[in-house]
């Protein structure tokens, strides 16, 4: 009999936190549901402790591969998952009892082909004001895509708190982009609720995060504040790229630009000079890639947005002084953090 609900479980490494992210699906109160293991490619204990659950719950299957990365694994989970619908469990995080229960009754309750639900940090405390107030969801359904979806803190950046339908996802053929090295949750969630009849987001918090665990890619102190500035470019690049196929890009551009101001910009301008203007020159030919001077003009951004976004078109570098004060209007503009402003303007 087909499970109702098929929970895709990627491991990579974490022996440490395996046996208590899997207890929490032994202690689901309802159990109507399949988890889907995917091994990629662990070289410590996982593997193990896989076999183990294995050998003693019928519900839990593994599939071993060799290591591709977190989007390979979900993708090889969501190909083998016979549930009517689809959720993702990271294994070092826990489910609450009621999860998988509340997933099947949101999807049996509605025409909804994705359900977004909140969560905790753990260890609670860990929690930073961002943090809690995006795990801190708010009930409301969305009939398409619109603007309040695509830019809620409601709903990204995170795919572990979100679940489809497994209709949803051979219909449209909805993977993982596997080409991209960060940032891979909001390249996915941008491209399902673009596509999605009806999303839902229910006021449940179903989740526990395990905040900056050692070894994860959230805590990889390896990666820049340059590096990461470019990795966000470059989701612009797949999402624009996406919705540009889709032919609804102009419809979303006002918000998708402005967007781009707190999601690269503000932060690009307080790199060092010089990665300041790498940074720029890449966005810029992103940019320039759906958008010219004179598009961007008939857009109507906020002047302080306009100025940043014309600046990062001409391609030219940005003086010291110039970058004082791009940084100032936009970051007064963003959060209106006066003293913030003055800090960067004496630090640099």
């Amino acid at each position: 009999m087909r499970p109702r609900l098929s929970v895709v479980v990627p491991v990579y490494n974490v022996e440490k936190y395996l046996d208590e992210c899997l207890t929490s699906l032994l202690n689901q109160d309802q159990h109507d549901f399949e988890a889907i293991c995917v091994n990629d490619g662990s070289t410590d204990g996982s593997r193990e402790i896989l076999a183990r659950w294995e050998e003693n719950v019928p519900w839990l299957h593994v599939i071993d591969q060799p290591n591709g990365g977190l989007s390979s694994a979900r993708n090889t989970g969501m190909k083998a998952a016979q549930g009517d619908y689809i959720c993702f469990l990271d294994s070092d995080d826990r489910l609450l009892p009621q999860t998988c229960r509340r997933i099947i009754e949101v999807f049996d309750a509605s025409e909804s082909e994705v359900v977004i639900y909140g969560g905790y940090a753990l260890p609670r405390e860990a929690a930073s004001y961002w943090l809690e107030q995006t795990l801190c969801t708010n009930a409301i359904s969305y009939g398409g895509p619109c603007e309040e979806l695509l830019f809620s803190p409601d709903t990204r950046p995170f795919a572990w708190r979100t679940a489809l339908t497994r209709k949803i996802f051979e219909r449209e053929n909805l993977l993982f982009d596997e080409e991209v090295g960060y940032g891979e949750d909001q390249v996915f969630q941008f491209a399902l609720y673009a596509r999605s009849h009806r999303t839902t987001v229910i006021d449940d918090r179903l989740y526990e995060y395990r905040v900056n665990r050692e070894g994860s890619l959230m805590s990889d102190a390896h990666v820049s504040a340059k590096e990461l500035m470019l990795e966000h470019v470059n989701i612009l690049r797949v999402v624009w790229n996406d919705y540009a196929k889709l032919g609804i890009l102009g419809s979303y551009a006002h918000a998708m630009l402005s967007w781009t101001c707190s999601f690269v910009v503000n932060d690009a301008l307080m790199l060092d000079i010089d990665e300041c203007n790498e940074v720029m020159d890449a966005l810029g030919r992103t940019i320039r890639e759906h958008w010219d001077e004179n598009a961007v003009v008939a857009i109507h951004l906020e002047p302080c947005e306009e100025k940043v976004i014309l600046e990062a078109l001409s391609s030219k570098p940005i003086s010291r002084a110039k970058r004082h004060k791009l940084f100032a209007s936009l970051h007064r503009h963003l959060y209106g953090r006066v003293s913030t402003v003055k800090s960067f303007l004496h630090l640099k």
